[in-house]
């Protein structure tokens, strides 16, 4: 009986020691929802996730800020708060998106320190003489030959024809009688023939020294 007494005392002085400021954080406490993770999905299907669980969107285009459309044309790319960071009911996400189209940004990776390499000095190399430069005699200047001059070709020489001399008239023959005419072996003679007169022609008939 007495132990009963004991342990109702001790729980009414915890309830009246709980103040309604502590209270009130319990019961946010029990009503955190933890952050899914939506990286890589589209946004619209990341938005339905996130307001099924009772939490606001803020959607930005982390490449060019473009004006978000068209929500299946945009991927997740980032999420704030990180993925299983619980909040409270109504809280806002803000999603960094990229249109399907455009690359990815990614952050400059940084780099690692490591240890210094020390250089390896390489021994140096023998020094070896090059052999004598041999300069070969300077040819001898080309001297150009003089220009050949075409004589131009004679014309043909056309041989100009033999010239005929004219037969030269016969000489004037004249006959003093017919004994003249017999000597000269032309009797009888023809008036047609040179030598011939009416002196040699007593008949007339044409014919001289015929008798």
């Amino acid at each position: 009986m007495l132990t009963g007494l004991m342990l109702t005392g001790c729980a009414t002085k915890q309830a009246s020691s709980q103040t309604p400021a502590t209270a009130a954080a319990s019961a946010v406490a029990d009503r955190a929802i933890e952050v899914p993770d939506v990286v890589g999905l589209t946004l619209d299907k990341a938005t339905d996730k996130l307001k099924d669980l009772g939490l606001e969107v803020d959607a930005t285009d982390v490449n060019d800020d473009k004006t978000i459309m068209v929500k299946k044309n945009w991927q997740v790319v980032s999420e704030d708060p990180l993925s299983g960071v619980k909040v409270a009911e109504g809280s806002t996400v803000k999603l960094g998106v990229k249109h399907l189209t455009d690359e990815t940004a990614t952050p400059t990776p940084t780099p690692t320190p490591t240890q210094a390499v020390v250089p390896l000095v390489a021994p140096a190399a023998p020094v070896v003489e090059a052999p004598p430069v041999v300069v070969a005699p300077a040819a001898p200047p080309v001297v150009e030959a003089p220009p050949v001059v075409v004589a131009p070709v004679a014309p043909p020489v056309v041989e100009a024809p033999p010239v005929v001399a004219p037969p030269a008239p016969p000489a004037a023959v004249s006959y003093p009688n017919c004994t003249a005419v017999r000597n000269a072996g032309a009797a009888p003679i023809h008036s047609s023939q040179p030598g011939y007169g009416r002196h040699l022609d007593r008949d007339g008939d044409g014919w001289g020294c015929d008798k």
